[in-house]
Formats: C-alpha cells, structure tokens, sequence
C-alpha cells in the first residue's frame, strides 16, 4: 500500500490509504492491526468498523 492509494471495496465504494506516522490507515482514522493472505487476496483486520455514509 501507498499513501494516497485508492481501493475498491466490495460494495463498489472506495477508501484511501493514508499513511500517519510511517503506518497505513485508512481514510486517515481506522488502523491496520493485521494483515492476512487469503487465496484471492488479502485480509486486513482493522480497529475500527467502516461504516457507509
């Protein structure tokens, strides 16, 4: 991931990748605590739940 990255999400919306303090959050709020590989893809478990506006 890049700082200002764009990734869409399953529901067609996107998020951005911000990086604050040297780690990756998204949308600037929600931290990355873990990071899964998956067959299809990857996982990331956060702390904080993504609500749609």
């Amino acid at each position: 991931m890049s700082d200002g990255q764009n990734l869409g999400m399953v529901d067609g919306k996107n998020i951005i990748i911000k990086m604050v303090d040297g780690k990756p959050t998204i949308n600037g709020t929600a931290h990355i605590l873990a990071t899964v590989p998956a067959s299809n893809g990857i996982v990331y478990a956060i702390d904080e739940v993504i609500v749609p506006e």
